[in-house]
């Protein structure tokens, strides 16, 4: 189950270090606008039910989460079945995610957004304690915009003195084509981003060196009403992927999500019980 869980977690956010436009800036605008439909509908708790590739549900792990102040703070606890129990608590103002705090196997991890006066995301820190091996780590991205509102520059700071230039390049609809890592003048890493009609992203893409040719990491599928009906995920230098399909209720807010395997077969099911 556990296995399974950690790969439900990369629904919520592209985790890592990949595509910064995406995990910066789509992901925590997806998360806010998440947010802003629970307190729009009153919900205090959401609860998860898991189920295995049989179809039956799993006893061995659980999570919740409850609203409280008013919509400022959302718990998250989860509980495998070895009895570790890990704890996110996220802080709201304005609608927007400012603060959020997982503690879990004695790590604790404090990462904090900041937003300029347009609500755009300005910058997002994060630090990291492990309390067991006395260590501590850091990392800021700084957001730099240009007068067409659009993301110019990211500086990644790790430990405040390892600085990566993440450099975007537009298409000619506005739309964020490339990214481009830089560390030391050298360039690290190149993501490409591709649209619908609609502006929505469908396709995330890097050069794979092992078969010299762009290979996708993730593809997005849309319904009529622009809500994510299907995500598919390519592990780097794979040829299996995982298929994300997703179901909605009448709130607007995700009802299921379905993984399936390369061949179709169904790995495992996540069901949201959404209580007011």
């Amino acid at each position: 189950m556990k296995g399974f869980f950690s790969l439900t977690a990369l629904v919520f956010c592209i985790a890592g270090k990949a595509q910064f436009y995406y995990n910066d800036i789509i992901a925590t605008n997806i998360s806010n606008h998440h947010y802003s439909l629970i307190k729009l509908n009153k919900i205090k708790k959401v609860q998860v039910i898991t189920y295995d590739a049989n179809n039956q549900p799993e006893d061995n792990f659980s999570l919740e989460q409850e609203f409280s102040n008013n919509w400022g703070k959302m718990s998250t606890t989860s509980t495998t079945a070895t009895g570790a129990t890990s704890v996110i608590v996220n802080r709201y103002e304005n609608d927007k995610v400012q603060q959020s705090t997982e503690i879990g196997k004695g790590v604790e991890t404090v990462t904090k957004y900041t937003y300029d006066d347009k609500g755009r995301t300005q910058s997002i820190s994060s630090t990291t304690k492990d309390t067991s091996l006395q260590y501590q780590s850091s990392e800021v991205h700084e957001w730099l915009y240009n007068d067409a509102n659009q993301p110019s520059l990211m500086l990644k700071i790790k430990n405040n003195s390892d600085t990566t230039r993440i450099e975007f390049i537009y298409d000619e609809k506005g739309n964020v084509a490339e990214e481009h890592w830089k560390r030391k003048g050298v360039e690290q890493e190149t993501y490409y981003y591709y649209y619908n009609n609609g502006g929505f992203i469908t396709d995330i893409v890097r050069f794979n060196k092992r078969v010299q040719k762009l290979l996708p990491d993730f593809l997005f599928e849309y319904d009529n009403g622009n809500k994510l009906t299907q995500q598919t995920q390519v592990p780097a230098g794979s040829s299996n992927y995982v298929v994300w399909k997703y179901d909605y209720n009448e709130m607007g807010l995700k009802q299921t999500e379905t993984c399936y395997s390369k061949t179709n077969e169904m790995i495992g099911k996540v069901v949201y019980n959404y209580i007011k």
